[in-house]
């Protein structure tokens, strides 16, 4: 009975960490661009941005809002396929790490360590029986921007092998300006559903009650996800952090049309927000006692900016199907880039961590 058992495990496990498969799409529609939304086989769901303007960047007032947001009008020229979600843990590791095991993510142990982040494995992979979630559903955390960046090279060339890639587009991270005319939505306000800033000034009230002494960190709010804004879009705010191409810089001045800003590539910006506010994500030394202090973290125009080459816990990112971008070579600084370990070394060498600490420092 026990050995029964324990393969009805293992067959659980292997189940619901496989990749999830679907019916390969219709090439005809995503080429003309035509196709409201589609699946590809790998589960990975793209839905349809329009062109169209906006205005990038908040108003002064806005409650949370930083002095690198100024507000600009932008034009996006040309449609784009989003991803409906952020990228998966079974959607990533495959493509990335295609000789992995599934059976990984039932121990609960890869991803943990340091080695193995920095070779694609996830901050946060969950345990089987003790995750909300289905692994199968849980985002993949712990990505550097510039294997972001690989993943959407990859998938760029697999799609195109199968001729679903409209001429002049591919798979990539959205610029900073996308990712903000796809979040907004249409909307001009700090956020794009009046139920998600019910839900931060929320989880704000009490992380502040938190800080403050007036109540325990074990009466924190979890964020549940899955609101979606009117272009179908889920979790643009309260997810993940999300990469996104630009490098950070305040923004030109005057109006522009399909703006990225590429510079010496040290710093890339993420958007998005966090996925819990179990800890206080402010600067440090800054501790918000306010609740809608809160919402300069996860605002439709919140910028943040970390370093592309490190894995930070609760980053991710959603790939585009757009115009293709020629992406310039970052140099990443050594401190920042502690390189891809060999697979057999899945303990934390103390070079490695102090180097990680050394740049940890630094931000």
């Amino acid at each position: 009975m026990k050995d029964t058992t324990t393969i009805l495990i293992a067959l659980i496990a292997l189940v619901s960490t496989a990749t999830v498969r679907a019916a390969a799409p219709d090439a005809g529609p995503i080429v003309s661009m035509q196709a409201k939304e589609f699946a590809l086989p790998d589960g990975l769901e793209m839905v349809k941005i329009p062109a169209g303007k906006f205005v990038m960047g908040s108003p002064k007032g806005e409650v949370g809002r930083r002095e690198d947001e100024t507000q600009r009008g932008i034009t996006i020229s040309k449609p784009f396929y989003m991803a409906k979600q952020e990228i998966k843990l079974n959607q990533y590791v495959p493509m990335m790490r295609p000789g992995y095991d599934p059976l990984f993510f039932r121990k609960g142990s890869w991803g943990y360590s340091l080695p193995e982040l920095h070779q694609n494995g996830p901050y946060s992979p969950g345990e089987l029986g003790k995750d909300t979630r289905s692994l199968t559903d849980k985002p993949m955390d712990g990505v550097s921007w510039k294997y972001a960046v690989e993943f959407c090279e990859k998938l760029t060339a697999r799609e195109k092998a199968a001729g679903r890639l409209p001429k002049g587009y591919a798979y990539r991270l959205p610029t900073e300006a996308e990712w903000e005319y796809a979040c907004r939505a249409g909307t001009t306000g700090a956020f794009n559903d009046e139920q998600v800033e019910k839900t931060v000034d929320a989880i704000g009230g009490r992380q502040a009650e938190i800080i403050s002494g007036k109540a325990k960190k074990s009466d924190a709010i979890q964020n549940e996800g899955g609101v979606a804004n009117t272009f179908g879009l889920e979790d643009m705010h309260m997810g993940m952090l999300e990469w996104v191409l630009d490098d950070y810089a305040p923004y030109q001045g005057g109006d522009a049309s399909d703006p990225v800003a590429f510079s010496d590539g040290k710093s890339k910006v993420v958007r998005g927000g966090l996925d819990n506010f179990y800890e206080d994500p402010s600067p440090k030394g800054a501790v918000y006692t306010e609740p809608k202090e809160w919402r300069r973290y996860v605002r439709s125009g919140s910028r943040g900016h970390l370093t592309p080459g490190m894995p930070y816990p609760f980053v991710s990112f959603r790939p585009v199907l757009a115009p293709a971008i020629t992406v310039p070579q970052s140099v990443i600084p050594e401190e920042y880039n502690i390189g891809v370990l060999k697979d057999e070394d899945t303990a934390i060498r103390e070079s490695d961590l102090a180097a990680f600490k050394k740049a940890m420092e630094k931000e």
